[in-house]
């Protein structure tokens, strides 16, 4: 049978794949793997009972439309070596002085926000020693708003960190006391498991990402990036684009963790090295002007002239409750013990809410039952809901992100968000509960809509945004010719729409921008309400 044939790989093909795996990862493949690829890559060939390495490259040249054999030929490639608290000097590091140096900057200014993104998480276990080295420091203090990225090109390794599940030898590395706290020790069909707790799976949201993208789809800046013992892989050039990409992703004075075997002091523009493979941004450095991640939701139109962001955080002292944050206190509830009560809704007649009104730029929540309205085109407003707390609160922003400028304001969408959640979690919302509705996004601005599509950027923006956060959409009414009023009820959580009519001059609606609208909610004729 063709399975018992010992297919060989001759240099030619190995070629072939050594020029495409770079092309397709940056991986170098050097010409003593060639053993190694042919035994990856021989399953792929019993699979399709192809009889020879460059049938199996035609295949992928040729008839793979939609990627997929090429992204499991990807997955067959990549090594997904790794260990809990691998390298631990580097947590030793977090822990005793960086950790430290956040928490006393947070005293002077206030932010108390970090992002970690885990660059190449393989099956989990660096992600998840990061969630733990974390949540022990920062889940002591109120407030922090915590968040790890964990990325990999790899679907098949994604799958399985995300499930977070481990066997004894793996999980018992961490040591018995963390094993315990940690995991919790569930059935498996041979032996038993260990399975992290939810406490600290819910810190970390996994993504595939391909370093070779032109595009990334991250939203954000970092304080912390880990991109361990991969880069061995890249040669010189690769690496080095690789981690200039990486400084436009890091905060000012943000520090990058590479393996034990690496080094990037050739980029002393970029980075100062502080010791044992770690190195800090330098401030100095060339920097994006934009105030978030990469992708085309990111790309400014130009100066907006906007006056200061106004945040509104409505809580009565006597009902306000704790500042919750997003990290729990340590030993807080198991993934499977009862969830906490639901606070009951409050018996208030509609037309007896306060109601208030936010307009561009302004951001609003509160802990009260209140009426929030405002009136978008090709503006966005995302209204957050926390259904425990029944906190509520809506943003009004006018552009995804601002290349022209540092000023920090709500008008632009990557601060909206940020300042929105942040005032959110001061009202009682947990981060973790959140949900979202997002709404807006019209074309109903000709001298803008002509030459840069406002409203679909915007509405793509904030998406993207909260795909990234980990925040759930409800519900959107986003696209079309009209505009919309919004009216939001803070303590249900409920939203109702009124398209107001607007159309070009001698223009017809376009394909190109739908109106989209989540679950089986009809859209309401123009003047109409709609509920979501």
């Amino acid at each position: 049978t063709l399975c018992s044939i010992e297919i060989p790989l001759r240099k030619t093909e190995f070629d072939l794949f050594r020029d495409l795996v770079f092309k397709e990862t940056g991986i170098v493949l050097k010409e003593s793997k060639q053993v190694m690829l042919a035994s990856r890559l021989h399953k792929r060939l019993r699979h399709y009972e192809f009889r020879s390495y460059r049938e199996y490259y035609d295949y992928l040249m040729t008839q793979d439309r939609d990627g997929s054999e090429k992204l499991r030929m990807i997955n067959c490639v990549t090594t997904n070596k790794t260990e809990f608290f691998r390298e631990e000097h580097h947590f030793d590091y977090l822990r005793d002085t960086l950790f430290p140096a956040l928490e006393r900057r947070a005293k002077e200014d206030g932010n108390r926000r970090l992002r970690i993104w885990s660059a190449a998480c393989s099956t989990g276990e660096e992600p998840y020693t990061l969630a733990m080295v974390t949540r022990d420091y920062f889940g002591r203090l109120p407030g922090w708003d915590v968040r790890i990225l964990a990325s990999d090109i790899d679907t098949d390794v994604l799958d399985f960190a995300q499930k977070g599940v481990y066997d004894e030898v793996r999980a018992s590395s961490v040591g018995d006391e963390r094993l315990r706290r940690c995991f919790n020790r569930i059935k498996g069909d041979s032996e038993d498991l260990y399975e992290v707790r939810s406490e600290y799976r819910d810190l970390i949201a996994f993504r595939r990402i391909n370093f070779m993208d032109t595009t990334w789809p991250i939203n954000t800046e970092f304080d912390i990036v880990f991109c361990r013992n991969v880069m061995i892989y890249f040669d010189d050039e690769t690496q080095d684009r690789l981690c200039t990409r990486f400084a436009e992703y890091l905060k000012p004075d943000g520090h990058l963790f590479i393996g034990h075997s690496e080094s990037i002091l050739r980029l002393d523009t970029l980075y100062r090295p502080l010791g044992h493979t770690i190195y800090q941004a330098n401030p100095d450095r060339p920097r994006r002007r934009t105030a978030a991640g990469a992708g085309p939701a990111q790309t400014g139109t130009g100066s907006i002239a906007s006056g200061p962001a106004r945040a509104t955080t409505q809580r009565s002292g006597k009902n306000a409750g704790p500042n919750t944050g997003s990290v729990p206190p340590a030993g807080s509830r198991p993934r499977n013990a009862a969830a906490p009560a639901r606070t009951p809704a409050r018996k208030v007649e509609e037309d007896t809410r306060p109601r208030k009104s936010i307009i561009v730029g302004e951001v609003m929540a509160s802990a009260e039952p209140t009426s929030l309205s405002t009136l978008v085109g090709s503006c966005i407003a995302v209204c957050l809901f926390d259904p425990i707390t029944r906190v509520g609160g809506m943003n009004h922003f006018m552009l995804p992100g601002d290349t022209s400028d540092g000023r920090v304001c709500a008008s632009y969408g990557m601060h909206a968000m940020d300042l929105l959640i942040n005032e959110m979690m001061k009202a009682g919302a947990s981060r973790f509960r959140l949900v979202a509705k997002v709404f807006g996004g019209g074309k109903v601005v000709k001298s803008l809509e002509s030459g840069a599509r406002i409203g679909n950027r915007n509405a793509e923006f904030a998406l993207q945004y909260l795909e990234t956060e980990s925040i759930p959409v409800l519900a959107q009414h986003i696209g079309g010719l009209q505009g919309r009023h919004v009216r939001f009820t803070t303590d249900t959580g409920n939203v109702a729409i009124r398209c107001v009519a607007h159309s070009f001059e001698n223009e017809k609606p376009s394909s190109s921008v739908p109106v989209h609208v989540a679950g089986e909610v009809s859209v309401a004729p123009v003047d109409q309400i709609t509920l979501f």
